[in-house]
């Protein structure tokens, strides 16, 4: 029998938000109602780069926080183009975060094909970036 990793509790998870919420609204602008330049993608990946995140982590994070909370936009006729409100994406993705379960893995495996549908080709130009900006700030600091 395998054992389960515990999940992290309420406290920790407090601790994490400074770090969590730019990467929310940061991600949250892959399902705006613009198309993205090569300026927004140097600005999303600088955001998530100094992020204490590891790829497979911001990936979780996107799909299983952002993506249940935004990701509606994309399906409606005026969706929003100027940004999400900041205190409302905030309350979203934390309550998002805080789900557990099977419902949770169950909705993540349905909806991973229409996510990547829409932004499989802005992950890849994101995380080619974000790797770029990592691996110079590791050479900066040896």
């Amino acid at each position: 029998m395998t054992r389960r990793a515990r999940e992290p509790d309420a406290d920790l998870f407090a601790a994490d938000l400074a770090a969590r919420i730019p990467v929310w609204e940061i991600l949250s602008e892959l399902w705006l109602d613009t198309e993205l330049q090569d300026s927004d993608f140097d600005r999303i990946a600088g955001v998530i780069a100094k992020s204490p995140y590891s790829p497979e982590q911001l990936k979780n994070i996107h799909c299983c926080e952002v993506v249940p909370a935004v990701s509606a936009n994309v399906l409606s006729v005026a969706g929003e183009w100027a940004g999400f409100d900041s205190e409302w994406l905030a309350a979203k993705c934390c309550s998002n975060a805080r789900r557990r379960g099977i419902s949770r893995r169950i909705r993540y495996w349905l909806d991973t094909p229409v996510i990547w549908f829409f932004t499989a080709r802005l992950w890849h130009q994101i995380m080619m970036r974000v790797t770029a900006l990592r691996t110079a700030a590791a050479w900066q600091t040896e």
